[in-house]
Parts: C-alpha cells; structure tokens; sequence
C-alpha cells in the first residue's frame, strides 16, 4: 500500500501565488496549477497579496493588472522588484493578467524602463489558455 501511495503523491513543482480580485480566475487558475503539481496560495487584492508574498515565499506571482485600481498591479510589481522590503523577493518571476484587451480590444501597451518601474517578467491577457500559461510558467521557472 505505501508503495501505491508513494506513486500517487508527486513532487511539487514549486508554489505560485495567484493575486486577482476575480474570485472565479482564482479558482480556475489554482485548478490549473494545482493539476500540473503546483502549490498554490491565493491572494484577493494586493494588500492581502502582500502578506502572502512573505508568509509563502512563492516561486512565481501571477498578478492582476486592476484590482481596487488601475495601477494595483504595477505598483506591487513595482515594489517586489525594486523595494528594500520585498528584496528578499526581487528576482520572483511576475506574470501580469489583463482583462483589458478582453474588454476594449486594446492591451496595455507599456515599457516599463520609460514609464519608470519595475515591469513583469511576462504579460497575459485573459481569458488565460492554460497550455500558454503553464508553458510560461515553466520557461520563466527555469530561469
């Protein structure tokens, strides 16, 4: 019987922080992960994602652009890549998600050294395909 449940039980992957006011986006991109051997934590808005940065020391932060704001997203960003209190964390690969381009048929056309912060690592708009998202995830994972 251990040996059945030796074969069942698989090795993490390594554990991603999902940071999104969406509580349906959370919940479909944890099962995503969470199927594909990720660990996951969930964060509803950046404050809470915050904490959660440092209780769980993620791999990898998949964060919404807007939350309670436009700039939700690009200040947490911002301060995880460039901040003395989140240096710890700095070299976290970030992933954005946008529903921007969804909803206006545009996308966020930023460039992160001109506009003055730290950008992500990589850029999604919803809806997200999970095959794209999880092929990211693992380029940027084994960096």
């Amino acid at each position: 019987m251990k040996e059945i449940i030796s074969m069942i039980k698989t090795d993490s992957k390594g554990k991603i922080l999902v940071i999104d006011d969406d509580p349906d986006f959370r919940e479909a991109i944890s099962l995503i992960l969470k199927s594909s051997q990720y660990d996951v934590a969930t964060a509803s808005n950046p404050k809470e994602g915050e904490q959660k940065v440092f209780s769980e020391k993620p791999d990898l932060i998949i964060l919404d652009i807007m939350m309670d704001s436009l700039f939700d997203g690009f200040s947490l960003c911002n301060a995880i890549k460039t901040s003395k209190e989140f240096r710890d964390f700095k070299n976290t690969p970030i992933i954005f998600v946008s529903a921007v381009k969804e909803k206006t048929g545009l996308r966020f056309g930023f460039k992160p050294a001109e506009e003055g912060f730290a950008g992500p690592d990589d850029y999604i708009d919803k809806p997200v395909q999970a095959n794209d998202l999880l092929a990211r995830i693992e380029k940027l994972l084994k960096k």
